[in-house]
């Protein structure tokens, strides 16, 4: 059963709030073809919590508070919807294909892409931005011609971030909740849990609810009593 794609909404998602000091050449560009598209298509590839998903909800959030049309599609979902979701997308301003190495390899989702693709050129406007763990020429295609069409634009490697950038970024997402997140606490919780952003943010927002019913600072004690460390 096809259920329909969940359409993306304007979230916490930012340009502003999305580390860019690794990845400040990506930022630039970016930047400069959503204020005057010269290049359509963007590649961009890391490993898992590198920050793909927060680029390119970020970048569907600037376009849709500029009334700009633009889509945000996750395709590691993409068992609850088909390929039919791509038709009509060159009539967007920006299409985000978030995770396309979920649907590599699926006949009937590599020929959707390359038509969107296709379309997209021939029409000469949007701009298309697509993240994948892997890089263009490492991501096993089957579509000879697709694989040529990945690498069109300008690909762009994330950098992952260290334990230190971390720390901050998990400091500016407390702020932006209203909390504070001591330095000793937020190395605990680095030494304690997967260092992944997504197991560090999920322990964040358990910590946020906890300290609000609780009407408690997250000091190291609190910490190991909520999530049991």
């Amino acid at each position: 059963m096809q259920l329909p794609l969940p359409i993306h909404q304007i979230d916490e998602e930012t340009l502003e709030n999305f580390y860019a000091d690794n990845n400040l050449l990506l930022l630039d560009s970016l930047h400069k073809n959503f204020a005057d598209p010269k290049q359509q298509f963007f590649y961009v590839w890391g490993s898992e919590s590198s920050g793909k998903t927060h680029l390119l909800k970020a970048c569907s959030n600037e376009f849709l508070v500029q009334q700009r049309p633009s889509i945000y599609v996750p395709l590691s979902k993409s068992q609850y919807f088909s390929p039919e979701v791509l038709e009509n997308l060159e009539q967007q301003d920006l299409v985000c294909l978030d995770d396309i190495q979920s649907v590599i390899g699926n006949d009937e989702w590599e020929l959707a892409i390359f038509d969107l693709i296709n379309r997209m050129r021939e029409q000469g406007r949007g701009i298309l931005l697509i993240s994948a763990n892997q890089s263009p020429n490492a991501l096993p295609v089957k579509l000879p011609d697709l694989r040529s069409r990945l690498s069109w634009g300008e690909s762009y490697q994330l950098a992952p971030l260290d334990d230190e950038q971390k720390i901050k970024v998990l400091q500016q997402k407390a702020h932006s909740r209203g909390i504070e997140l001591p330095d000793e606490t937020a190395n605990f919780l680095l030494k304690r849990l997967d260092r992944d952003m997504h197991t560090l943010f999920q322990a964040l927002a358990d910590l946020d609810k906890a300290s609000l019913q609780a009407q408690r600072k997250l000091t190291i004690p609190f910490v190991k009593e909520i999530l049991q460390l």
